[in-house]
């Protein structure tokens, strides 16, 4: 694909001849379409580089056609073997056009029901799944339960992705026929079925799993024709009797754009909430990676990513970040246990300067606070700032302020110096949003409620 390698010669140029032959080169392309490139990584130090260092410059990877090519990462995947003799050119047959298959995210080996770790959150949450699946755990023997569908929700780091992939992982040993994708892949194949016309093969696919997990279901949202064919895929699976297991950020009647028949069977079998994990939590997680990627930390260390990430999200990207950079550093393999041994608070600092910048970019600020609650009422951020005396503005600009109070703990005066009103002005809009949360009314809550779930989400 002259495309791809176009990009590594570009990439060649930014990070030096040896680093791409190292990390990038070495990817082996095992199948590519017009819109599709998928490459295999020998081992999950690659597949994080990778992640880490290319994905962010990928998403600008387009065809002739000027369409976007989505590049799908697998891990230690079998070679094909090769023919031992190769007809001559002469006798060669024109190549035959390749079948139209649909290939599943991967599952991360790290991400299994052995090395979930358990928060006060998400606790009923990991027993129920677990038994679902048949998972036998050490205080209670595998059981079954019928609930179908199972959906998890709850923002960006309480665990959904891992517990998906355990789930469909522990299926999968069990022998049922798994297919894990994320909505935006099942939106991604749906798309190329059209395309190829090739429906079919993509009902074929998706209604003849024995399991369907789909992660962000959320991801759906103003999408028609995809939420058309789930309507339906769902329908299948389910009359099958199939398990179905999905995630989103939040619980299925706060769905934005969702088809309301869909958010109705989403509730047709269990919803779990997970929520945000603790400090000791966050505490073990980072323990338990160290642990499995054979990278010690020094307690010191350990501490300050604890401090300067402390979302679980940012927490892994940040450690992930850490191994990777430190082994290339030091020009040692990935599998060396001493990549850590000299790593200190200040070269860890040194190590994420970038990630530290953009930790701090994305803290909780009063422009953060006005930007998402504009987003949510559909108005620009100077509407709120400024004037207007109209209820689509004066609205939101009351609720920034409370939020500005309660979740930035700012005073009335800084308040009033933002949104250029007088003390008495703030007072008033903070206590008008806080007595309407009081008398619950449904149109502040709902608004204060997704608002406030988009500001964690950041």
């Amino acid at each position: 694909m002259q495309a791809w390698k176009t990009f590594i010669d570009q990439q060649e140029e930014q990070l030096g001849k040896e680093t791409v032959d190292k990390w990038l080169r070495s990817l082996k392309v095992t199948h590519f379409d017009a819109c599709n490139l998928y490459l295999e990584a020998d081992n999950s130090f690659q597949a994080l580089w990778f992640e880490e260092h290319i994905r962010p410059k990928i998403l600008k990877l387009h065809n002739n056609n000027k369409r976007p090519i989505k590049v799908h990462l697998a891990l230690d995947h079998a070679a094909a073997p090769k023919p031992k003799n190769r007809p001559s050119k002469k006798n060669q047959l024109p190549p035959a056009k390749p079948a139209f298959t649909l290939a599943f995210d991967s599952l991360d080996p790290q991400n299994r029901f052995d090395n979930f770790v358990l928060s006060e959150g998400s606790q009923f949450s990991f027993k129920l799944l677990s038994q679902i699946c048949g998972y036998k755990t050490e205080n209670a023997p595998a059981e079954r339960f019928s609930f179908n569908p199972i959906y998890l929700y709850g923002h960006a780091g309480t665990g959904k992705t891992h517990l998906l992939m355990a789930a469909a992982a522990a299926f999968r040993e069990q022998g049922s026929q798994v297919a894990y994708v994320h909505a935006q892949t099942f939106t991604d194949h749906l798309v190329s079925a059209i395309r190829a016309a090739e429906m079919s093969a993509f009902r074929q696919t998706y209604r003849t799993s024995d399991v369907l997990v789909i992660d962000d279901v959320h991801v759906l949202s103003r999408k028609g024709a995809t939420q058309e064919e789930f309507f339906h895929t769902f329908n299948t699976l389910h009359l099958s009797g199939k398990q179905i297991i999905l995630s989103a950020n939040v619980a299925p009647k706060e769905l934005q754009q969702i088809e309301p028949r869909l958010v109705s069977r989403f509730e047709w079998g269990i919803v779990l909430p997970l929520e945000s994990p603790s400090k000791e939590t966050c505490e073990q997680i980072l323990k338990k990676k160290a642990e499995a990627l054979q990278f010690p930390l020094h307690p010191k260390v350990g501490q300050f990513l604890l401090e300067a990430f402390p979302s679980p999200h940012s927490l892994s990207k940040a450690f992930n970040a850490l191994v990777l950079r430190s082994h290339l550093k030091q020009n040692t393999p990935p599998s060396a246990k001493n990549g850590s041994l000299q790593l200190t608070v200040v070269s860890a600092k040194q190590l994420l300067t970038d990630l530290l910048k953009e930790e701090e970019r994305s803290a909780l600020t009063p422009e953060r606070v006005v930007k998402n609650v504009a987003e949510f009422f559909g108005i620009r951020p100077d509407d709120i700032l400024g004037t207007s005396q109209t209820r689509d503005c004066v609205l939101p600009r009351q609720i920034s302020m409370h939020f500005c109070r309660y979740a930035l703990k700012m005073a009335y005066a800084k308040i009033g110096a933002l949104f250029s009103k007088d003390h008495s002005t703030v007072m008033s809009s903070v206590k008008l949003i806080q007595k309407a949360l009081e008398a619950e009314d449904k149109e502040v809550q709902h608004a204060c409620s997704s608002i406030s779930k988009a500001l964690k989400n950041m």
